[in-house]
């Protein structure tokens, strides 16, 4: 028999809407903050990462502070709203949000030793 060359790149590319991944990383994490920074449940976008896996599949994850009062399932209903939206829009296959817990501690430490005398 003939051998045969298996390229999980090419089949990739041929299994994903190439057309809608012609975007910069920057402009997928432009993208991403924007959205994000628009639910009015989400404090700040800390971070945003993109990651390109075989070079057409985008993922991105976000870290965010959300209110502080919220509860665990509602920062995980919030979490699971934000990814869905984050995977409907064009040009991210995966989205993953990483809730940061230690923002608003860490910002109100900092204040409180620039203010003290």
């Amino acid at each position: 028999g003939e051998d045969v060359v298996f390229c999980p790149l090419l089949t990739a590319i041929e299994d994903s809407n190439v057309e809608g991944h012609h975007v910069s990383a920057t402009q997928v994490e432009e993208e991403t903050r924007d959205l994000l920074d628009a639910h009015p449940d989400v404090r700040e976008v800390k971070g945003v990462t993109v990651h390109y896996q075989d070079t057409v599949f985008v993922r991105v994850d976000a870290n965010i502070c959300v209110d502080p009062n919220a509860t665990v399932s509602q920062a995980n209903a919030l979490a699971a709203t934000l990814r869905e939206d984050l995977e409907g829009s064009d040009g991210i296959d995966q989205a993953n949000i990483f809730l940061d817990l230690n923002a608003d501690t860490a910002t109100e430490n900092i204040l409180e030793k620039m203010l003290s005398p």
